[in-house]
């Protein structure tokens, strides 16, 4: 159910004259418009990466002299000729209005490094800049892309569809330095004739050309960024920190944003300037007067020119990448600019579509392993932040994952998050498992983002050493899941129509089958919608939808396009193959009168309970909470938006009764919700870790995050040390909170691995570094077989043993005697607990024949480690003592 009071007068019209034309907020397969409500509490992102999606004019498929194919006939990180103009066809087609997208996030346009580097940590294909993450020269667009007329073409498109646009940015580095780009603008040092066209010989990688690369030429370098702009840790060029803010991450130029004072043009923006002019098809008109020293700081100018995007073309938001790795001060300066730009592009063209849209710019971003949880970003320019944690989540217990996501998210106007189940720069979700991941995903509350191909199970692709290429695969056309992407066409569009799924209130009717509703009403807007939802369904099904659509109210099932009318609280439908009802209003939008609460009743633990009222197409709206009944003209008056407090001074089982009035005319509705004090939960006094440390890690220290309940956690760089508690355990509480993400680090590990999100744990827990315990376990022993090589003078007849810390150093201990083996060596298999620490010696059976170099001089002690598993360690006698 949705209503939206401005064209109400019209929908009672058309409805009237045109019995055939669907209601506003019905599902059926409809192309988005532009006067469609939209919240980016309710945004559904789909983010193509443009190189790999499709192809729309392939004569841009090798600007800068790019090939499709490196010279090791690999295409795992060339361009492969996605651009602007492919977009643009994917839109007029429909494609994203049938998946129900209201945003549509890029890779970004602007111009990359023309060159590559060395792909993976093999060097086993041409890295180039398909993706948008190296940088070269923001103010123009990259030829691969299209043409600042295509640009414009493809906004102008997607805002007639109602689509917003969103730009992927990154203000922490520009792109490595390139061959092909030192050749064309002079800087750097090659040596040994090296050019643009080299390609690895034999016994060589991609890496090897930078063994003909001098990095400690100053003055070579000079014509580069400039030391006054980026960290490099080459000549002439101040060397990366190891902090968050200062390191120069994967080895990129780091942009040195907390610099607030003039450094000059970056000289090579100058020499490539001076040869292109200003004025070209490629260059945005909004940022040519930027394209000249402007006596302001490096990032001043990197935030000019993203501004100028907006200004030119009406961008709606940006995705920012690495945003921990960027001066936070800086991030609330470029949603400040971008705004002011959006206004801007809205005041110049007033007949476009978009021009009317009320909404701010929206900025959303990358903070690696964020979960849902607010902190200092949200005060510092950001909507949104990515959500790593839901790709990880149990999304078969979709109340367990709804209630908790809307409780954080829609009680709080200031915090949204966008959750995804694929990445670039994590995984693609399990490909057999996207029928039940689209539908946790699409109803999710909060805002969700779509990784292009998860709708048609697009494959992973070729990945060579870096194991995220794969998952940039090119968009699979001639194979798409057409009954997966129905399934995602018939989700998105509902979602699309109701707001209320990602911004509403959630609430749990039934759990068989698995039966919620969400509520959204928004005065402003004018938006009051309602909708129920039912999963896990089979064959005719009766739903609960009361108290949402009363008795006699005409509903439809958007997932099969059935219709009935509620009777007794429920409506009883034939489920989809996959399980799915999607039940709204149907007929014509109602402008009666309607009143709720939220919360709609309850228990309350507090001195009071905060509650919000709403109410449209009214014109009189009244509550009490004395026991009488509210009228036009009895009771406390309300505006729709307003929040009060109820329930102070209740002892524990009390309650108070909200009733609500709202009228218009001679029509009216009311509402009466119940609030009982309930007992004060104990408040949590921390949730402890333990951690088995690895034997080759210094004291470790806890990362946490996404704590219930939400407190302040540490920067990755303050996480606390734990404390040593004997056996190699080390522990931590973190205090006051239930549940928690951890981390575990220490100054050059971490677990788990960069790419992953914290573990969750929600009780005391010890972890080995693999499993975890609810109790300490036992120390399990594990197989250490020492495997001695030694030298030719020893006899058959010799004995050899293992002196040690563990024997008390007895040069003769039988249960440390060796087994000569048949190939001459000697082995010996102990069973210690892991993370032992052994040292030792290798005697005859007395220390005149021990162990010596080479020489015969005395060594040191030899020392192992025990890890976890069967291991073997090898040593070899150099020469024995008396020998």
């Amino acid at each position: 159910m949705i209503t939206y009071r401005k064209w109400a007068a019209w929908l009672l019209l058309a409805c009237l004259l045109f019995t055939t034309v669907a209601p506003m907020g019905s599902s059926t397969a409809q192309a988005a418009s532009p006067s469609d409500p939209f919240t980016w509490d309710n945004a559904n992102v789909y983010f193509v990466m443009t190189d790999r999606f499709y192809d729309g004019n392939s004569s841009n498929n090798n600007s800068y002299g790019r090939p499709t194919t490196d010279a090791s006939g690999s295409q795992i990180g060339t361009f492969h000729g996605g651009d602007i103009k492919g977009l643009t066809k994917k839109l007029q087609e429909g494609y994203f209005s049938k998946l129900g997208t209201n945003a549509i996030w890029i890779t970004a346009p602007y111009e990359q490094v023309h060159g590559f580097v060395g792909g993976g940590s093999g060097g086993d294909f041409a890295h180039y800049a398909y993706h948008g993450y190296y940088a070269l020269d923001y103010t123009s667009m990259d030829k691969n892309m299209g043409t600042v007329e295509e640009m414009r073409e493809f906004v102008d498109q997607a805002h007639a569809k109602g689509i917003r646009v969103v730009l992927d940015v990154v203000m922490n580095h520009p792109g490595y330095s390139t061959l092909k780009d030192m050749e064309e603008y002079n800087f750097g040092k090659r040596l040994n004739g090296l050019n643009s066209s080299w390609k690895p010989a034999s016994g060589q990688t991609w890496h090897s050309y930078h063994d003909n690369i001098d990095y400690t030429d100053s003055q070579a370098w000079a014509g580069w960024w400039s030391g006054g702009w980026v960290r490099a840790g080459i000549g002439g060029y101040p060397a990366g920190g190891n902090s968050d803010l200062t390191l120069t991450l994967s080895g990129l130029p780091d942009f040195r944003t907390e610099v607030t004072t003039n450094q000059g043009l970056a000289p090579v923006l100058q020499t490539k300037w001076n040869k292109e002019g200003n004025s070209n098809a490629w260059v945005i008109p909004a940022a040519s007067s930027l394209r000249k020293d402007l006596g302001i700081s490096p990032t001043d100018y990197n935030i000019r020119w993203l501004s100028a995007w907006v200004e030119e073309f009406g961008i709606d938001g940006f995705r920012v990448d690495t945003a921990k790795h960027v001066d936070q001060f800086r991030w609330k300066q470029l949603k400040n600019e971008a705004n002011t730009a959006l206004q801007k592009w809205r005041q110049n063209n007033p007949t476009k579509a978009g021009a009317n849209w009320k909404d701010s710019f929206w900025m959303t971003g990358e903070v690696w392993g964020q979960g849902v949880s607010r902190n200092s970003y949200y005060d510092n320019g950001f909507d949104s932040l990515i959500n790593f944690s839901f790709q990880d989540s149990n999304l078969t217990d979709l109340e367990g994952l709804f209630s908790n996501y809307a409780s954080k998210i829609n009680t709080d106007p200031g915090f949204n998050v966008l959750s995804y189940i694929s990445s670039h720069d994590t995984k693609l979700y399990d490909r057999n498992a996207l029928f039940q991941a689209g539908t946790a995903l699409l109803l999710a509350p909060g805002g969700i983002q779509t990784y292009y191909g998860d709708e048609s199970a697009r494959p992973f692709g070729a990945t060579g050493s870096d194991a995220q290429q794969g998952t940039r695969s090119d968009m699979n056309w001639s194979s798409t899941n057409a009954d997966l992407l129905a399934h995602w066409q018939k989700l998105g569009q509902f979602r699309y129509n109701h707001p209320s799924i990602g911004a509403g209130a959630h609430k749990q009717l039934a759990s068989a089958p698995y039966t919620f509703s969400r509520t959204y009403n928004n005065a402003a807007k004018g938006i009051n919608d309602s909708v129920v939802i039912a999963t896990g369904a089979s064959g005719s099904t009766a739903v609960t939808v009361s108290p949402v659509f009363a008795d006699g109210t005409s509903v439809r099932d958007a997932y099969t396009g059935a219709t009935t009318v509620v009777s007794g609280g429920k409506t009883t439908f034939t489920a989809g193959s996959r399980g799915v009802i999607l039940i709204e209003q149907a007929g014509p939008v109602s402008t009666e009168p309607a009143v709720s609460a939220s919360p709609a009743g309850g228990s309350f633990t507090t001195d009071g309970v905060k509650v919000t009222l709403s109410a449209s197409n009214s014109t009189v709206n009244r509550y009490t909470v004395n026991g009488t009944t509210p009228t036009a003209s009895t009771g406390t008056a309300f505006a729709s938006g307003d929040a009060i407090t109820i329930g102070s001074g209740l002892a524990v089982g009390q309650s108070v009764t909200l009733k609500l009035f709202a009228g218009s005319g001679d029509k009216s509705a009311t509402a009466s919700y119940t609030f009982t004090r309930a007992e004060q939960p104990a408040e949590p006094t921390g949730l402890t870790i333990h951690f088995k440390k690895p034997a080759d890690w210094s004291t470790p220290q806890l990362y946490y995050y996404e704590t219930t309940p939400v407190v302040t956690g540490p920067s990755w760089a303050s996480a606390p040390a734990m404390t040593d508690e004997g056996d190699g355990w080390y522990r931590y509480t973190i205090p006051a909170v239930t549940s928690a993400r951890v981390i575990f680090k220490d100054a050059t590990h971490q677990l788990p691995g960069a790419s992953q999100p914290g573990l969750l744990r929600s009780k005391e827990g010890w972890y080995d570094g693999t499993t975890w315990y609810d109790q300490k376990p036992a120390a399990a022993a594990q197989q250490v077989t020492f495997k001695v090589t030694v030298p030719s003078n020893t006899t058959a007849s010799d004995t050899v043993y293992v002196a040690s810390s563990l024997n008390n150093w007895n040069p003769a201990d039988a249960s440390s005697q060796l087994t000569r083996q048949s190939d001459g060596t000697y082995t010996l298999t102990l069973t210690p607990p892991p993370g032992t620490a052994i040292s030792y010696k290798l005697t005859r059976g007395s220390w005149n024949s021990v162990e010596t170099a080479a020489n015969g001089t005395d060594i040191t002690n030899r020392t192992y480690t025990v890890a976890t598993g069967s291991q073997t360690v090898n040593a070899t006698v150099a020469r024995w003592k008396d020998r």
